[in-house]
């Protein structure tokens, strides 16, 4: 039986916007968002414009929705998530978005061309990142005892894993080599302004810049799905964690080790 062509119509519709909802998801978990909030969101974008009944599956490398109508059609859209870093700016956004569709419900173009501004613009330009990155190395190193002079070598370290992030980061390299491949570089520097001769403490400087990369932001997010009974992404969350910390403490142990520290 032939389809009409306002029957046909509505079906492309529901799966335009069901599209744009499944990429919001995942510009949201990609930028740190927890499953809780992706799959919240998704929800709430398909209950605003009344698509049907929507069954959202999520985890740190998929999301998976599936839309059924009263009629009892069904619409399935997915996503393969490869990266997923931090960037709270960029979330921010994504949810400003997300609460002016809910509240406005615009056009699916509309909603396409807020989506590709939000992921083309970037909301934090990279000299206030790098500031970010100096700043808080150097308050790390001084609030776990060093003095300023530890600070100012923690900042410039700082400095270093910020060129490294920007210039290397996920660029065919495995993300825990990354890691411990910074550590060993940031271990043997810190190691390498003790001996200077100008006082400083390498274990300030060390640990200053150590918390750049320890996972808090992951370990926090593995918490807060297991308290959402998601028991799955908690664990996966909290794995990976554990493994970034090993890798850091891999990489910084090489130094210590090889120096004598």
């Amino acid at each position: 039986m032939p389809v009409s062509g306002r029957y046909r119509g509505l079906r492309m519709e529901v799966s335009q916007y069901l599209d744009l909802f499944v990429d919001i998801g995942q510009a949201m978990l990609e930028a740190g968002a927890e499953i809780h909030r992706v799959e919240d969101t998704i929800y709430r974008l398909c209950g605003a414009y009344g698509l049907g009944r929507a069954d959202i599956f999520a985890i740190r490398s998929l999301i998976l929705v599936t839309i059924r109508e009263d009629t009892g059609r069904s619409y399935t859209d997915s996503r393969r998530i490869y990266g997923i870093g931090t960037n709270m700016a960029r979330l921010e956004e994504l949810n400003a978005l997300s609460r002016y569709i809910c509240r406005e419900r615009p056009e699916a173009a509309e909603i396409d061309r807020r989506l590709k501004e939000s992921m083309e613009h970037n909301p934090v330009s990279w000299q206030e990142t790098m500031f970010g990155y100096m700043l808080a190395a150097a308050s790390f190193a001084c609030f776990f005892g060093g003095r300023l002079r530890d600070g100012a070598a923690a900042a410039v370290l700082g400095f270093l894993l910020f060129a490294m992030d920007r210039h290397m980061a996920g660029r065919r390299l495995q993300r825990f080599v990354y890691i411990a491949f910074c550590s060993v570089v940031l271990g043997f520097l810190g190691m390498g302004w003790g001996r200077t001769g100008l006082g400083l403490l390498p274990d300030k400087i060390m640990i200053g810049t150590i918390m750049l990369l320890i996972p808090g932001m992951a370990l926090m997010n593995s918490v807060r799905d297991m308290l959402n009974n998601n028991a799955i992404n908690g664990l996966f969350s909290c794995i990976d964690a554990v493994l970034t910390a090993g890798a850091i403490a891999a990489g910084f142990g090489v130094p210590l080790i090889l120096l004598g520290g």
